[in-house]
């Protein structure tokens, strides 16, 4: 696994129950609010979508994200720490936006952020996100920032 940039060679893949343990550890390196059961129930939902990123064959990211209607709904999204900021986190939402299913394309997608995590607020308006509402106290007296970007169809 290359933490150069310019020598890695990132595979997104769909995820499956023999990466619980490495989405997992990545998880408790950020936020660390979903448990190993949060994310085996997303790989049996019909409408959920997991994926992974790995490098050298080693999962280093993952997303997770629920196609409801005509929308996408990112419930979680993570990268190992020595990862970050390489574009990585683009890379595997773009994946979630372009391929969420055989349906067809979505109208937007949307998602919450705790209002403390300003590295993850950067990341999400980067990525063309617009802040749409709050939910007050909604992580333990913290607000939730909601966020939507529209998609092209």
């Amino acid at each position: 696994m290359s933490k150069n940039s310019s020598t890695m060679s990132p595979v997104i893949r769909k995820a499956t129950a023999d990466d619980l343990e490495s989405i997992c550890r990545i998880e408790q390196e950020g936020q660390g609010r979903w448990s190993r059961i949060q994310f085996a129930d997303e790989l049996k939902l019909n409408f959920s979508r997991v994926y992974v990123i790995e490098d050298g064959g080693a999962v280093i990211g993952f997303a997770v994200a629920w196609i409801v209607a005509d929308e996408i709904q990112l419930n979680n999204i993570g990268i190992k720490k020595e990862f970050r900021r390489r574009g990585l986190g683009t890379l595997i939402m773009n994946k979630i936006i372009m391929h969420p299913d055989d349906a067809g394309p979505r109208k937007k997608i949307y998602l919450e952020v705790s209002a403390q995590n300003k590295p993850a607020i950067l990341f999400y308006r980067n990525n063309g996100f617009i802040e749409m509402g709050r939910r007050k106290n909604y992580y333990d007296s913290i607000d939730a920032i909601l966020m939507e970007r529209e998609l092209r169809t």
